[in-house]
């Protein structure tokens, strides 16, 4: 049950007398959405129901854009979506949509709640997803679970501001692992962690890169006896093992990839660049991998934001992320910068890994595979920008933006058991959507102008948002 802001207004038929108590006759047409303290300063539409009017329409599925739509909210949820002049607007507030383009709220499928130095980054994290247009996100790894939780918590019964988020568990790994993460030392102990912590209200579970196969067995059995599912930085394991084992989800694609690494042994962790590198996309090794991906339901987590990050000769790094970051990590943000300005023919060279990186996610989906993503936040890589450079990566990568919205709501949302309320802009669906300046389908920089952003049916101000959080991502 996710916090849906209360109105004033009575449903449709009612009688005066039945109206609640804050409603009369003469404001029934105003009736506004709850809007909490912390939310206020942001919040620019809080009217009960809303017309977004003559805009562009891409709303989730896949399929190709739609002129002169207008969608109508009502209470927090999508009302009504079709042509402009057939539209019954009356008592709706009004919003101009033409010249514009509504996509649903993104849900962001690598978003982790910290970053390298910074183990828990609510204050920051929360106001920079809404003002990038991310309205749900899945964790898919926490540093501070406990707190995790409470913030999710918040966010659902009390008001805090911030997406909808479904919390992760504590990092799984083994022996040589990070430090900070759990090592369980048997079957036993690794099933006891996941019972402690869906009793505790995770959803989701990730190994990390040292996790022993019989441990991650036993995590991902125990998790789905409990209905609750995993995710896997892996590296010990590879994705073919991985899949017969049940995990119901890969990140990093290609680039966490250990199954053509010569030599390596199951449970053993080295070093996959030699192999991607000798690696073609017609190799017919990874098209059986891929086909037993599909084959067993295995979703892919795309994270080319924070990848594309790790090439100087990519380097992107736009105004409004050094603005969000703090004086530190803008320091090094610029030095990597200017870093990549003076690059050598073998790092050219070397980013021809990234491109065999992103072709891989393209010939997953071609193939039938389901492909979600996320920044992976980290570098100047930071929260809601990072998920907009997604959506310009995988268009690089050759998906339509048809696809690429698709790939960054509803695949998201249905890889999370909640494709049936959010990822989608249909009646009945939670009202989180995003007005953006500019037709998306003609330019897919329009990705990064949203105008209004909307969560279960209060519109945010991106601006203020922005603002709030300027200077701040990187500060314990």
């Amino acid at each position: 049950m996710f916090f849906r802001p209360a109105a004033c207004l009575a449903l449709a038929g009612a009688s005066l007398t039945s109206l609640p108590a804050c409603t009369t006759a003469a404001d029934v047409q105003t009736a506004r959405l709850t809007v909490s303290e912390e939310q206020r300063p942001f919040v620019t539409v809080d009217e009960a129901k809303v017309a977004i009017v003559g805009a562009s329409l891409i709303d989730g599925s896949g399929t190709a854009s739609r002129d002169d739509q207008t969608i109508l909210m009502e209470n927090g949820k999508i009302a009504w979506v079709g042509k402009t002049a057939d539209a019954p607007i009356d008592g709706h507030r009004r919003i101009d949509g033409r010249g514009a383009t509504v996509i649903p709220g993104i849900v962001g499928m690598h978003d982790h709640l910290h970053r390298p130095g910074t183990p828990f980054t609510a204050f920051s994290s929360t106001r920079l997803w809404l003002a990038g247009g991310v309205t749900a996100v899945q964790t898919a790894g926490a540093a501070e679970a406990e707190r995790e939780l409470e913030l999710a918590r918040a966010i659902e019964e009390d008001g805090a501001l911030g997406p909808e988020i479904f919390a992760s568990a504590p990092y799984v790994t083994g022996p040589g692992g990070n430090g900070p993460m759990t090592k369980p030392k048997s079957e036993q102990e690794a099933r006891a962690f996941v019972r402690e912590w869906a009793a505790k209200g995770v959803s989701w579970f990730k190994l990390y890169r040292h996790t022993e196969p019989a441990i991650a067995s036993a995590i991902i059995n125990e998790a789905h006896r409990l209905g609750l599912r995993t995710t896997g930085h892996l590296c010990s394991i590879s994705y073919g093992k991985a899949a017969e084992m049940g995990i119901d989800r890969v990140e990093h694609g290609l680039n966490a990839m250990a199954d053509f690494v010569e030599g390596r042994s199951e449970g053993e962790c080295v070093s996959n660049r030699a192999a991607i590198d000798a690696l073609e996309m017609d190799d017919r090794r990874l098209i059986a991998l891929v086909d037993t991906l599909v084959r067993n339901d295995v979703v892919v987590g795309s994270t080319l934001p924070i990848i594309e990050s790790g090439y100087p000769a990519r380097i992107h790094i736009d105004a409004r992320s050094l603005d969000a970051l703090s004086p530190d990590e803008r320091a090094r943000a610029e030095a990597a910068r200017e870093a990549g300005r003076s690059i050598t023919d073998e790092e050219r060279k070397r980013t021809a890994r990234y491109t065999k990186i992103a072709a891989f996610e393209r010939l997953f989906a071609q193939r039938g595979g389901t492909l979600v993503t996320g920044p992976d936040p980290g570098r100047h890589i930071v929260p809601g920008y990072g998920n907009q450079r997604a959506a310009e990566l995988l268009y690089e990568a050759g998906f339509t933006i048809p696809e690429v919205i698709r790939i960054m709501t509803a695949n998201g949302a249905e890889t999370l058991g909640a494709g049936d309320r959010i990822g989608r802009i249909a009646v009945g669906y939670e009202a989180d959507i995003v007005l953006l300046e500019g037709n998306l389908v003609k330019d897919a920089s329009a990705i990064n102008r949203p105008r209004i952003v909307f969560s279960n049916g209060l519109g945010y101000d991106p601006t203020a948002l922005a603002r709030a959080a300027s200077g701040q991502v990187g500060i314990r």
